[in-house]
């Protein structure tokens, strides 16, 4: 999988999430083929099997396509236990390490088009989970978090996979920000620590910087740090792999009351643009069906302003045949199927940001999608 040449240029860690899966599938098939993305296992919307994930995954890339699995263990935390469904019970039953992980192993064996992220939360078992995973010569991954890092739990697991071949390792920073860019060193001795290790591994760093609050602006622009600090690190890591969450948070912003403000981002190389729009006051004092009815008509005209602002700036690629472009467009003119949710606008960004990435050394190639959408 990762012995020769590794053709694959973006491995981003993706959300098994309505808007993730949506803004993947709608990606030409020829950017497909060179992401080999990264999913950690959590229930799909209101499933009850884990099959329904793993179905939905399948749907976004394709059956032929590989793809790593990892296991969500935070989204299955913060599932109270009383509110479990068979999907929960499935994907914690995964987690368990007796045997060398054996459910694990298990479920990768069955499922042929997926290769493995090693589990390091029991090292006990460790080496059996690592002999089993390996003897599907499918290649094997492993990333560490920022905790692994700080804890130096990752030298340990160094160590047990000195002399494994067809093996990629990521550093997951998760959140970053400006700070981390300014401060890369520290994040470069962790690289070269595994290079020094394991010479003949794929390496890959991944993180996001996408903000948490938009709250205030009108226009705007936010940096993407995960590629300003993956650019400063690549000058001196040969050959690193491009990771990110695919320009979406850590974790999603929950609990919120109210309909957010209409708000479309628009990804380029280095930054993301952003036009929001503020619901005017008056809608606030009617009843509420009366609410209802205005709220979604005026968060329709709002979308539709925003999207002919955002067609107007200079940052706008007028000629790129994507779906994210062609939605804003359809938005633009009002069209019922354009953006006036902020699921589909968030699909949108993803959409436009996963392909402006993948092409980030080719500029020649990143209007080259072979796609031609019609209204």
């Amino acid at each position: 999988m990762f012995d020769g040449d590794f053709f694959y240029k973006y491995c981003p860690i993706l959300s098994i999430s309505p808007s993730e899966m949506k803004a993947l599938k709608e990606l030409p098939e020829k950017d497909k083929d060179l992401i080999l993305p990264v999913f950690p296992l959590k229930s799909w919307v209101g499933s009850k099997e884990l099959k329904n994930s793993i179905d939905r995954v399948e749907l976004s890339i394709g059956k032929d396509r590989k793809w790593i699995a990892d296991i969500d263990y935070d989204s299955l935390s913060k599932q109270p236990r009383e509110k479990y469904r068979d999907v929960h019970y499935q994907i914690e039953r995964l987690t368990k390490s007796q045997n060398g992980y054996r459910n694990w192993c298990d479920f990768i064996r069955s499922q042929e088009n997926i290769v493995p992220c090693l589990q390091t939360g029991d090292l006990n078992e460790f080496d059996v989970q690592l002999h089993v995973l390996r003897s599907l010569n499918r290649g094997v991954v492993v990333i560490f978090k920022v905790p692994d890092l700080e804890m130096r739990v990752y030298e340990e697991v160094l160590t047990k996979l000195v002399g494994v071949e067809d093996l990629l390792v990521m550093i997951d920073l998760g959140q970053i920000s400006r700070e981390h860019v300014e401060l890369k060193d520290s994040i470069l001795g962790y690289l070269i620590a595994v290079r020094a290790i394991l010479p003949n591994a794929i390496l890959s760093l991944s993180s996001t910087s996408f903000p948490t609050s938009f709250g205030g602006y009108y226009k705007g622009v936010n940096t993407i740090y995960e590629r300003a600090l993956y650019d400063k690190l690549r000058i001196d890591i040969e050959d690193l792999i491009y990771s990110d969450r695919g320009s979406a948070r850590l974790s999603d912003n929950s609990g919120g009351g109210g309909t957010p403000p209409p708000r479309i981002d628009y990804p380029c190389r280095n930054e993301w643009k952003f036009v929001r729009l503020e619901f005017s006051e008056e809608n606030s004092f009617l009843e509420k069906n009366d609410k209802s009815v205005a709220l979604k008509e005026e968060k329709k005209e709002l979308y539709t302003v925003i999207a002919k602002t955002i067609m107007a700036e200079p940052y706008w690629e007028s000629d790129l045949k994507l779906w994210a472009n062609y939605i804003i467009e359809l938005t633009a003119k009002g069209d019922d199927y354009g953006i006036y949710s902020a699921q589909t606008a968030t699909a949108a960004r993803i959409n436009k940001h996963l392909h402006t990435q993948l092409y980030y050394d080719s500029l020649d190639e990143m209007g080259n999608t072979d796609e031609d959408w019609e209204d």
